[in-house]
């Protein structure tokens, strides 16, 4: 691997062209919604604060109303300075958008001193003649981050060194990409006590966190199974494309110096994982909901460590991190714009109403059809609502009001899980997917044709394991 290839494997900037298409995508979007505020009836539910501290809607509470806050259609444009500046979930917002700009920043740090180069060399030494095996390794350890802790968007600063590997291995950067989306879309959906999901939802629900736990655990012990299946089998169709066999290039060597950056960097992404760990798996830290915070705190110390170590100083160390942060400032008009759905959406007032039209629906239904209607509907709303805590905290006290025959709440959360992870990784409404899609360069069309399939097998299981909760009587 050359000095030019590494240098493009390793810097992480957005790639215009692709941004472009996504904004125009998102707009797209924007506008249907906005539409849909002018043609469906604006209802509201009385709002409380519920036992998370976050509010939730009253039952039986609803009535239909004018929509007094809807967006006039020519502030659709402006929506996401409007979301910036008003939005209930800016301050979720602000910690997504600092924790992006500081991992730019960061990485460039990391680029310049030639860490990530020599992180790279040792990983290729390691896994040379295991590279099936180190996705299998790979995939089990980010779907734990996801499923017990609800880690997901901060593993995107694990996306260069995948990316640099993948080249090493002649593998796609898509296959790349896989490795961080797909890997936590699927843990997050086979979540068994993540905080975020797992967690909310027992607690409005009136559940302990551990019931229908063996489920789960089975659930996640099965599709690890299958996500481990699907990301080799992509890889291995990546070398039959290579130009040359992936064995046929020598590892290459590392001197002292090399394998001290390697060993350092190492020591940092461990580092930033503990702490994202400790904030997301403690009760009385996660509540704080400062994980992402804490994490970029956490980078930006540990890369002035290195950094000003091995660049020699505190001006080129500044320079590197701003001019990083310059090259992935245009990826917050993609979280803008994606808030900004929601936001109009809500000010429309339609959310509510498709929440009682729901109720409705349910009523009287087999309960294997009712799990399907369920899981329908939280899809839809997932493409609204991606925030997995704020959509629990609307629905869930709607959805375990009156029991509805054959499907217990444990059921009703298993459903909510299955509807709420791997979308992270289809709807484009969803911040982590197109940042991820920006940082690597892919357009959404290509992501969804190369793992579509994937994502069918994936709805089809979750019917699957939704009729199996139902027969057992999870």
């Amino acid at each position: 691997m050359n000095a030019e290839n590494e240098k493009k494997s390793t810097e992480l900037k957005i790639d215009l062209s692709g941004l472009l298409k996504v904004i125009a995508l998102l707009y797209a979007i924007l506008f249907i919604v906005g539409i849909l505020t002018y043609v469906l009836p604006a209802g509201r539910y009385d709002v409380e604060t519920g036992p998370t501290g976050k509010p939730t809607v009253v039952p039986d509470t609803f009535k239909f109303c004018e929509a007094e806050d809807r967006v006039p259609w020519y502030r659709w444009l402006t929506s996401p300075v409007e979301t910036f500046l008003f939005d209930s979930d800016r301050g979720t917002m602000y910690q997504v958008i600092a924790m992006i700009l500081i991992l730019g920043g960061s990485f460039a740090v990391l680029e310049k001193c030639g860490a990530m180069s020599a992180l790279v060399k040792l990983i290729i030494i390691r896994f040379r003649k295991r590279r099936f095996l180190a996705i299998c390794g790979i995939t089990l350890f980010m779907m734990l981050l996801a499923s017990l802790f609800g880690v997901q968007e901060e593993l995107l600063i694990l996306f260069p060194v995948f990316l640099t590997f993948s080249r090493a291995m002649r593998w796609d950067k898509r296959t790349a990409l896989a490795l961080v989306l797909i890997t936590t879309g699927v843990g997050f959906t086979a979540a068994m006590l993540n905080p975020f999901t797992v967690g909310v939802c027992s607690t409005l629900a009136g559940v302990r966190t551990t019931d229908g736990l063996w489920y789960r655990a089975v659930m996640f012990v099965m599709l690890a199974g299958v996500t481990c299946f699907y990301l080799v089998r992509m890889a291995k169709k990546d070398e039959k494309a290579a130009p040359e066999p992936v064995n046929g290039e020598a590892a290459p060597d590392m001197d002292p110096e090399e394998k001290k950056k390697a060993y350092m960097t190492l020591a940092l992404f461990s580092f930033v994982l503990l702490v994202v760990i400790v904030f997301s798996a403690v009760p009385a830290l996660a509540a704080l909901g400062l994980a992402m915070i804490i994490m970029a705190v956490a980078f930006v110390i540990g890369t002035v460590v290195i950094g000003r170590m091995m660049i020699g100083g505190f001006r080129p160390w500044f320079r590197a991190f701003f001019g990083g942060i310059l090259n992935i400032l245009p990826s917050i008009a993609l979280i803008l714009i994606a808030f900004s759905i929601k936001y109009i959406a809500e000010k429309g007032g339609i959310l509510h109403t498709m929440f009682y039209w729901m109720s409705g629906i349910l009523g009287g239904m087999s309960p294997y059809l009712a799990v399907l209607v369920l899981l329908g509907f939280i899809l839809v709303l997932e493409f609204f609502i991606p925030s997995s805590t704020a959509k629990a905290a609307l629905i869930i006290p709607l959805l375990t009001l009156a029991p509805i025959p054959g499907i217990s709440k444990n059921v009703i959360i298993l459903c909510y899980l299955l509807g709420d992870g791997y979308t992270n990784v289809v709807y484009p409404t969803c911040g982590t997917l197109m940042i991820g899609l920006g940082l690597a360069g892919v357009s959404y069309i290509d992501w969804i044709k190369r793992t579509g399939i994937f994502q069918l097998f994936l709805l089809l299981t979750s019917v699957l394991f939704l009729w199996g909760a139902v027969a057992v009587g999870l």
